[in-house]
């Protein structure tokens, strides 16, 4: 039998937000609970659109404070996004003060909420087993909840990399380590990581092959979004697209050799989801279902090649960013943060298992190759905001997308962030190894310039071109 914390609930408890929280109560869980039900309801909310709000619970015995209960004891609704009922768990052992404090005779509860800066929302987390609404369907992970240990382990990216050329990142991120082992997140729930706005320096000035490595452009992307910490599994593949077959043994890894007409639609010239010309997804594919499935419909989509290089540097703004391949780079600093020919075995493998880049990304490199939503070999225009590379350049070719990162039994030459697949595919099952890492798009990605890519694009695939 559990030790239960001797408490006396109040017949009310009392709200510290204004006219946002109201009919706050609270029940003892039975039978045999250490934990405490706080139930409330959140009404005129006026923050803009998925904006969130951090809830403190401050724990009294009468009108003697306790204190804020801590991070650790509670659950549930504790990040707020808008209206409606909301529910928290309280469990008063995991909290030092009121352990300390022994019998609560009068125990009552004050809720209020501080808005969280848009930077500070880290991760959002979606339960795909679960319908758009549903408790529980949409989590935040904000830089306080992490740091508290609420989501589990964590660690700065100075003391990730700690000892390793990774080149001058931002050491101040916040990076995400515990979900790497939980296999809830390579089965029904998906999280997905904040990457900032700003300019960078994409892809390589020299060194490598024609149209082998994206060319030396700088781009800005306008507006931050949010990529998937891991490629796209097996099973939530599947679980989006029928629910079918989703106990074999190979559902935690990669879903590769996926078409991109399923994927996100029918990408012929002239299509419905012709991109760039087109934005939509198609809501049948896996990105639309994506979205139905959160309620957040028309924001996911494959990452463009500017968003996914953006993504799998880290933050490094320099030459040298989590791998590049550099000829003097060694096999031991690769066999750390990802998968090649050298140490595969010739085979796929679960994400999650090797070091994550400074965002906090896995697999960026090595592994599956990752599709993007740019034409194969397309042009990136220079000096560009939200480039969206060209037009499809020939009809013959409706499923080219470029494959970006490299795979399992490619060199590590090829597994860097700005080598494009070596071979042109027409379907990504002649390949044998290419998978998806959806975007999140919390502001629409910038329309690009068409025009300007299509002026750029033959000067922007000689070697050595660059841009100030």
């Amino acid at each position: 039998m559990k030790t239960l914390l001797p408490l006396l609930l109040t017949c009310a408890a009392f709200a510290a937000a204004g006219e946002t929280i109201s009919g706050v109560s609270l029940v003892q869980q039975w039978p045999w609970s250490e934990s405490v039900s706080v139930d409330f309801t959140v009404s005129g909310w006026d923050e803009p659109e998925r904006s969130v709000r951090e809830m403190t619970v401050v724990a009294y015995d009468g009108e003697d404070e306790i204190g804020p209960v801590s991070p650790l004891a509670l659950a549930g609704d504790t990040v707020i996004d808008g209206d409606g009922a909301k529910h928290i768990i309280l469990t008063p052992t995991k909290d030092a003060a009121l352990r300390a404090r022994g019998r609560i005779d009068r125990f009552k509860v004050v809720l209020s909420s501080e808005k969280v800066a848009d930077e500070d929302v880290l991760y959002i987390v979606f339960d795909l087993s679960k319908e758009a609404g549903a408790r529980g369907a949409r989590q935040y992970v904000t830089r306080n909840a992490l740091t508290n240990g609420v989501w589990g382990a964590w660690a700065a990216s100075d003391d990730l990399w700690r000892g390793v050329d990774a080149g001058e990142g931002p050491r101040d991120n916040v990076v995400w380590t515990g979900l790497a082992d939980d296999e809830r997140y390579f089965r029904e729930w998906m999280a997905f990581r904040r990457i900032p706005a700003g300019a960078f320096t994409m892809g390589r000035s020299s060194g490598g092959p024609k149209k082998r490595y994206s060319p030396s452009s700088r781009v800005t992307i306008s507006a931050p979004y949010y990529i998937a910490v891991f490629e796209t599994t097996k099973y939530q593949f599947r679980l989006l697209k029928n629910g079918k077959n989703m106990n074999t043994p190979d559902v935690m890894l990669p879903s590769v050799n996926d078409s991109c007409s399923t994927i996100r639609g029918d990408s012929a010239p002239g299509g419905d989801y012709d991109w760039p010309v087109r934005r939509g997804v198609d809501p049948k594919s896996i990105v639309g279902r994506l979205g139905a499935r959160t309620g957040l419909v028309g924001m996911f989509d494959l990452p463009t090649e500017a968003q996914w290089e953006k993504a799998a540097r880290g933050g490094v703004p320099g030459g040298t960013a989590y791998w590049d391949g550099a000829a003097d780079a060694n096999a031991e600093g690769a066999d750390a943060i990802l998968w090649y020919s050298g140490n595969s075995g010739g085979v796929l493998h679960r994400g999650g298992l090797k070091k994550p880049n400074q965002y906090g990304l896995y697999d960026v490199l090595g592994n599956a190759y990752e599709m993007v939503l740019d034409w194969q070999n397309g042009g990136v225009a220079l000096a560009a905001t939200d480039p969206v590379g060209e037009t499809c350049p020939s009809p013959s070719y409706p499923q080219r997308r470029m494959l970006k990162g490299g795979k399992y039994t490619n060199s590590l030459g090829e597994c860097t962030l700005y080598w494009r697949s070596q071979n042109p595919v027409v379907l990504p099952s002649r390949d044998g190894g290419c998978g998806s890492r959806f975007v999140l798009n919390i502001a629409p990605y910038g329309i690009g310039d068409l025009a300007l890519a299509a002026k750029n694009v033959k000067s922007n695939q000689q070697e050595g071109k660059e841009t100030p």
